[in-house]
C-alpha cells in the first residue's frame, strides 16, 4: 500500500511537469493515531471500550484547516481532478501512528526531502526535530504548549533554527477547564483525568487541575496508561455516577484516542469536558482551549512565506486564543442542563 502511494505522489508530480507546471509543494503532516470518528452510543448499557467495531479514521482537524488555510492562498492541492485550475500546487502527505511509527514516517519523510513538514503535538515536533538534526528541512508546529520549555525554538518572536508555528495555550488553560465543568455540572465532585506518564504536558496541566479542584471541592482521580490498548481497560472502570466527570487532559495519547473517551462518557452518561472545539462536535458536554481547524489554517501563511524564501527563524510564532463550546445534544445524554448564563459566555452553542 505504501509502496502504490509513494508511486502515485511520483506519478503525480512527473505529470505536472510534463505539462509544463510548476514542481508540486510537498508537505509532510506527522499525526499521533490513527484517530478514529467517535460512535455516538447514548445509554447503551452493553457498551465496552474493547469492542470490536468497524471504526472510520478520520483526517485530523489540523489537517482540514490546513487544506483550507492553503486553498484560500490560491494553492491547489495536486489530485487529477484538480490540474486545470490555477495556483501553486501542493500535495499533502498525512501520516499517523504510534510513536515509533511516526518516528520511521519523520525518517521516509526526510528522504524524500519533503519541502516542510507539520507536526502536531509536542511529542510529534520532539520526532521531527531528531530526524531532521543532520537535514535543514522546515518543521511547522501546531498543538504544542509550551514550545520555548521544551526547547523548540529560541523565542516566540524569533525562534531561530528550523522550526515554528502555532502555539497552544492547552495545559495553560486546564485550570479553566474544570471551573467551567464545575459551572455546567454544578453536582460535580470526582474528577476523572487521564494521561501518559511522563509526559510534561499533560503532568503540569494536572497540577494545575488538582489546585483549581481544591479550591472547588473537587476530587481529582488520575490514572496514566502507555497505550491504546490500556486506555481501553482503564475505561471499563467508568460507571455511571452523578458526581463524576471525565477531563480529557493535554496528551497526545488520550487526544489521538479521543473517540473511547467520548464513546465511554456518553455511554455510561459520565459527562466529558474538552480542551478542542471538535470533542464537543465529537460528545463532550464542552470544551474550552484553541480551535484545531484555526490552528491548522494558520499554519498555511507560514508555508506560503517559506517557500516564497523566508526564513523559519525569522517568522514569530502565532499565540491561538481560546473557544468556549458547548454541545446541548451531549448535555442532555448525560443529564446535564447548563446554565443559561453559562450559555451565553458561549462562543459556539450546539444543539
Amino acid at each position: 500500500m505504501r509502496s502504490l502511494l509513494l508511486g502515485a505522489i511520483s506519478l503525480l508530480a512527473d505529470t505536472l511537469i510534463a505539462h509544463g507546471q510548476e514542481k508540486p509543494l510537498h508537505i509532510g503532516v506527522l499525526a499521533l493515531g490513527p484517530r478514529y470518528e467517535p460512535l455516538w452510543t447514548c445509554g447503551q448499557d452493553d457498551y465496552q471500550p474493547t469492542a470490536a467495531v468497524a471504526r472510520t479514521e478520520s483526517v485530523p482537524f489540523y489537517v482540514r484547516g490546513l487544506r483550507d488555510g492553503l486553498q484560500k492562498l490560491n494553492y491547489v492541492e495536486g489530485q487529477g481532478g484538480n490540474l486545470g485550475k490555477g495556483g501553486r500546487r501542493f500535495i499533502l502527505e498525512v501520516r499517523t501512528g504510534t510513536l515509533q511509527q511516526v518516528r520511521e514516517f519523520a525518517g521516509e519523510f526526510v528522504a524524500k526531502r519533503v519541502d516542510a513538514i507539520v507536526a502536531i503535538a509536542t511529542a510529534t515536533v520532539t520526532i521531527a526535530k531528531e530526524a531532521t538534526r543532520d537535514s535543514p528541512i522546515p518543521i511547522l508546529m501546531t498543538g504544542v504548549s509550551q514550545p520555548l520549555e521544551e526547547g523548540f525554538v529560541q523565542s516566540l518572536a524569533r525562534p531561530g533554527g528550523f522550526i515554528t508555528g502555532v502555539s497552544h495555550q492547552l495545559s495553560q488553560g486546564s485550570g479553566k477547564r474544570v471551573e467551567l465543568f464545575k459551572e455546567m455540572h454544578p453536582q460535580l465532585r470526582r474528577l476523572i483525568s487521564i494521561r501518559r506518564p511522563g509526559y510534561t504536558v499533560s503532568e503540569q496541566s494536572t497540577e494545575e487541575v488538582r489546585s483549581a479542584a481544591d479550591r472547588l471541592k473537587i476530587d481529582v482521580v488520575d490514572w496514566t496508561v502507555d497505550s491504546r490498548q490500556e486506555l481501553q481497560s482503564i475505561l471499563q472502570n467508568v460507571r455511571p455516577d452523578v458526581g463524576a466527570g471525565i477531563l480529557i487532559s493535554p496528551d497526545s495519547l488520550i487526544i489521538s484516542n479521543i473517540d473511547l473517551v467520548l464513546e465511554t462518557s456518553l455511554a455510561r452518561r459520565v459527562p466529558a469536558f474538552g480542551l478542542q472545539d471538535y470533542m464537543a462536535v465529537g460528545g463532550a458536554v464542552g470544551a474550552y482551549g484553541p480551535s484545531a481547524f484555526q490552528a491548522g489554517a494558520r499554519v498555511a501563511p507560514y508555508i506560503d512565506k517559506i517557500s516564497r524564501g523566508a526564513k523559519p527563524a525569522d517568522l514569530p510564532i502565532f499565540p491561538l486564543d481560546p473557544t468556549f463550546v458547548i454541545n446541548l445534544k451531549a448535555a442532555e445524554c448525560v443529564g446535564i442542563s447548563p446554565p443559561l448564563e453559562l450559555l451565553r459566555q458561549a462562543d459556539r452553542v450546539i444543539r
